[in-house]
């Protein structure tokens, strides 16, 4: 079960006019991901959770949200934590942002979801939220998802397309042995390699909401795998397929740990990247005896399929 109460931080710029608060802004994001706070919220809660047209692009939604200069949020169950990291920001940042803390109702913020979060449909699977109970399609995979705090609803871009990738090549790697997602969110993309026919299934994140939201969901789809908070793990024989659904400021520090992971001949899935990042990541993911076999975009963002040389 989920804990009664979510906590909200929020971080607003004192000073919000002139391209320097967009630089600084910027400064500010790489140090929350460098501080392994990804699932940060660029906008207002409220219309974050508005049900747009599906027909709008990225950048038209994010100005609707009020675009360079909206404050940053973000979500845990865990207050200590925030109340941690408020510290830090406000001894790194000190006159240049205002912190706040609010906490509200777990059953209410994930109401939010509700409105938002549609059923995916790809070649193989059906992936729905549990309030929804209509009939499921005979010729999926039923996965079950409850968003929970962690970021990846299975709707945004970049999960979408690795669990198209993971379709697409599951058969085409060294084995169904052993499956590797680093950075596993609410689960998705493992309890996918699970449902596909993976012996061993390991998820890792290193955010403590994610393991709870991945526990549950793994309950909910009757999977057997392990979980571990952290990155890559250690002690571990290397992987017949790996994923990573990451963001690039990350994955170009961490590809040549990746591509240790990874059995001679088996795959690596990239994604959380910009499809102007894709040449970029290629260059690094070479240096770490990686060979792009293929590239997908969807909506700016990109997944690259790497096999191990």
């Amino acid at each position: 079960m989920h804990p009664t109460e979510t906590h909200q931080l929020s971080i607003e710029f004192t000073n919000s006019s002139g391209p320097q608060v967009l630089e600084f802004k910027e400064d500010l994001k790489n140090w929350l991901i460098g501080s392994g706070e990804e699932a940060f919220v660029e906008g207002a809660l409220d219309n974050l959770f508005e049900d747009p047209s599906y027909e709008i692009t990225a950048d038209e939604q994010f100005a609707d949200l009020g675009g360079g200069l909206q404050s940053i949020f973000v979500y845990k169950y865990d207050l200590e934590h925030l109340e941690r990291l408020r510290a830090e920001l406000e001894k790194n940042f000190a006159h240049q942002i205002k912190c706040d803390i609010t906490s509200l109702t777990t059953e209410s913020w994930m109401e939010g979801w509700k409105e938002s979060f549609k059923p995916i449909t790809s070649a193989r699977f059906y992936l729905y939220p549990p309030w929804i109970q209509d009939e499921k399609p005979a010729n999926r995979i039923p996965i079950v998802i409850e968003p929970g705090m962690a970021f990846g609803t299975g709707q945004h871009a970049t999960t979408v397309l690795c669990l198209e990738a993971i379709e697409q090549f599951f058969d085409k790697t060294t084995s169904l042995d052993r499956f590797l997602d680093v950075g596993t969110g609410t689960g998705i993309l493992a309890i996918a390699a699970k449902k596909l026919g993976y012996n061993y299934v390991l998820g890792t994140d290193i955010d403590s909401d994610a393991i709870i939201a991945s526990k549950e969901n793994i309950v909910q789809n009757n999977c057997k795998m392990d979980l571990v908070q952290g990155s890559i793990p250690v002690d571990q024989a290397p992987f017949d397929l790996v994923v990573a659904n990451i963001i690039f400021f990350v994955l170009k520090q961490i590809i040549g740990d990746l591509s240790a992971q990874v059995k001679p001949g088996a795959l690596l899935i990239l994604s959380g990247l910009l499809a102007e990042e894709t040449r970029e990541m290629e260059e690094y993911a070479l240096k770490a005896g990686l060979r792009l076999e293929k590239e997908e975009t969807r909506d700016d963002w990109a997944a690259q399929v790497y096999r191990k040389i």
